[in-house]
């Protein structure tokens, strides 16, 4: 076990520093800069169901993919680049294409240092009551090869993509040590919907070259497991990435034995488990942080029931408590103080909105007051180790739900009536990245309906100091044991200067991912809040046991970047 591990009541006696105690609380302050931005009118009028974040072009800003549903009068897919905060769309890219596209990763799936696209949908073959609906065949899961800057689609027998195949939310993990990054795709759960045959998550193994092959059964993972939303991690720190599958028919994790096989962890998924879980009762969402500074990484669901306006429904959060026994989560929902909440909130993630020092839960629900956006984040109030407690103030905003809007028992009815009032929507995808690179992360919320628009909203909130940190691994293997190029699956740990290595110095954890939450993909980034302290130590735990590395006396405040062959590559003071 890492020594981060160690249970320690000293990692919270450093909240003071962090300009955390004792101080009063401010609410989070975003604002839609959609427009401003240059995102409208181009994602106004979709059914969105994707988004994903990355630097495709290689300039240091993150750029944006949106996946649409195609229905008649929706638009296909966009691409936009970032232009130092402002989006231009990209016309005439391979990338437009017309899908029912349910998750989305920009990723370095060649280890050429630019990020090629994945795209997965559910597929309306010939024939099919979608292909007769749109009027042409509705392709299914897309692969494109970034070739400095631009892509070309390499989605034919590249292995990745099954003409019958519903893929759902996909993520990157190398889940057996080549250094390559492999695919784990979600499959929709009902089998014959939309031109899926069957109802298994697809594990598809990186050959190199853009070419993969399903090695879903080698790898342990049984048959008719679907999956809504995936999430990868290392849940008991034996530097192999785990994997967690959600949806409505069971969240499932499995862990991986060091060799790339799997087995289902001892009680799942009854530890997992949702009351009334089935049919259009689902869990969508899934992601790993460390919530109570403990060094473990905990995990967090999100629900998307049918009627939660009528009967409200929390997002579930898990703490892990693993040690040399075994690998063990116990839900603290309540006792960590998440409500049920009364609109359907499927994606999830765990960051550190005002960068205080401590990880918030933030889930796809925005309340609107005063013309104002209210994100439903959940502040991180924690006070003890192992005792997480979390705030709201984004329920009392306005009136919804009314008695009248808790007496509307049909879901078409009640969308009606919520896009009317204008009180409140969701998203499916609602993926954070810093757009702006000012240290604060945003929230792209994308729009299921073609009557909200989606919303890019600027985190303006005031709050510490930061850190941003990527990892660049060795892909080849020329200067140590391989790593991907993207450094996913390394963790990060953040320390006070000169106590590397020392629990009571720790001040925060993350692990580098990419494709968590609900059909959604993020920076490879590691964002860490640092609340007063200007200056930190940082500590590289690559992958599959392969080395570690330190950079010491770190500058916060800035985006740096630590190299597996240089051991340490830093970036500009300032945004970029």
């Amino acid at each position: 076990m890492n020594a981060f591990r160690a249970t320690t009541f000293a990692y919270f006696l450093l909240l003071a520093s962090l300009g955390v105690a004792g101080e009063p609380r401010q609410n989070f302050t975003f604002r839609d800069v959609t427009h401003e931005v240059g995102l409208l009118p181009h994602v106004g009028g979709v059914n969105g169901h994707a988004a994903g974040w990355g630097d495709f072009d290689g300039d240091g800003w993150v750029d944006l993919y949106v996946g649409t549903f195609d229905r008649p009068g929706s638009k296909p897919n966009m691409l936009f680049r970032n232009r130092e905060g402002r989006f231009e769309p990209i016309s005439g890219t391979p990338t437009a294409i017309s899908t029912r596209s349910t998750g989305t990763l920009l990723a370095d799936l060649d280890n050429d240092g630019d990020l090629d696209l994945y795209v997965s949908s559910m597929p309306g073959p010939p024939g099919s009551r979608l292909a007769e609906r749109a009027g042409k065949p509705i392709r299914g899961c897309s692969l494109f090869r970034n070739d400095g800057g631009t892509f070309t689609d390499v989605s034919a027998g590249n292995g990745a993509c099954p003409p019958a195949f519903g893929g759902r939310s996909a993520a990157v993990l190398d889940f057996d040590g080549d250094g390559r990054l492999d695919l784990l795709v979600g499959e929709d759960p009902v089998a014959g919907y939309n031109g899926s045959k069957t109802t298994s998550t697809r594990l598809f193994r990186n050959l190199g070259g853009l070419r993969f092959d399903d090695a879903t059964r080698k790898a342990g993972l049984p048959a008719g497991v679907p999956g809504l939303g995936v999430a990868a991690a290392d849940v008991n720190d034996d530097r192999w990435p785990d994997l967690f599958i959600a949806s409505t028919a069971g969240n499932h994790l499995f862990l991986n034995d060091g060799t790339g096989r799997f087995t289902e962890a001892p009680g799942s998924p009854s530890v997992f488990a949702y009351d009334g879980a089935k049919g259009d009762n689902m869990v969508c969402g899934c992601c790993f942080g460390d919530v109570d500074g403990d060094g473990r990484l905990d995990l967090w669901l999100g629900q998307h029931f049918e009627r939660p306006w009528v009967e409200p429904v929390p997002n579930k959060l898990f703490l892990n408590r693993s040690s040399e026994e075994g690998v063990r989560f116990v839900e603290v929902t309540e006792e960590a103080g998440l409500p049920p909440l009364p609109l359907k909130a499927p994606h999830v993630e765990m960051q550190d909105f005002d960068n205080d020092g401590q990880v918030d839960l933030f889930t796809s629900q925005v309340r609107f007051a005063d013309g104002r956006p209210h994100p439903m984040i959940f502040r991180n109030v924690t006070k003890r180790v192992g005792e997480p407690r979390f705030e709201e103030t984004v329920l009392g905003v306005n009136a919804f739900p009314t008695v009248e809007d808790r007496a509307v028992k049909r879901s078409g009815t009640f969308f009606e009536r919520m896009l009317e009032q204008k009180l409140i929507t969701y998203g499916a995808p609602a993926p954070t990245a810093d757009f702006d690179g000012d240290g604060r992360l945003d929230l792209f919320v994308c729009s299921w309906w073609s009557e909200q628009n989606s919303m890019l909203l600027r985190n303006e909130t005031q709050g510490g100091h930061w850190l941003q940190v990527r990892v660049r691994g060795a892909a080849n293997g020329a200067a140590g044991p391989a790593v991907n190029r993207m450094g996913v699956g390394a963790r990060v740990v953040v320390y006070r200067t000169g106590m590397v290595g020392n629990p009571a110095g720790t001040l925060g954890v993350r692990e580098i991912a990419k494709g968590y939450g609900y059909a959604s993909t993020q920076p490879a980034t590691a964002h860490f809040g640092l609340g007063e302290i200007d200056r930190v130590d940082v500590e590289v735990l690559l992958p599959h046991g392969r080395g570690r590395f330190v950079a010491e006396n770190v500058a916060a405040d800035r985006l740096v970047t630590l190299d597996q062959r240089k051991r340490r590559t830093m970036g500009p003071a300032g945004p970029r």
